[in-house]
């Protein structure tokens, strides 16, 4: 089984930046990444799985803890359909944190100088 899985070199330099500004260690921008990604509600699309494996090395226990479970319902809900264990460690949830380093850098970028509260906020707005 395996226990650990690389970002595309452009997650690394995303959680770089915003890890940077915001003093938030890689496995808790993992865990907004995911969730940023999977409240988008849209299913992963081919693109999303073309990613390089030249980024930072994450294990399984770091980015989802005891909350592995509830992350693998959370990616089958959106994406409608049965996963197998092996393909959801490493393969979607790699695929779910590329996608949502993105997003998260977007987020970040607006959020101006109050990333934290912007976060909170994401659903209060329009």
């Amino acid at each position: 089984m395996v226990f650990k899985l690389k970002t595309c070199k452009e997650t690394q330099s995303i959680f770089e930046e915003v890890g940077a500004a915001t003093h938030l260690q890689p496995f808790i921008l993992c865990k907004i990444a995911i969730s940023l990604a999977i409240r988008t509600n849209n299913p992963l699309v081919d693109y999303d799985f073309k990613t390089d494996c030249d980024g930072l090395e994450l294990n399984r226990q770091t980015i989802t803890g005891e909350y592995d479970d509830l992350f693998f319902a959370l990616i089958m809900s959106v994406e409608k359909k049965q996963i197998a264990e092996n393909d959801y460690f490493p393969k979607y949830l790699k695929a779910y944190i590329d996608k949502g380093a993105r997003l998260l850098l977007s987020e970040f970028k607006y959020s101006n100088s109050n990333f934290y509260k912007h976060l909170i906020n994401l659903d209060k707005g329009i």
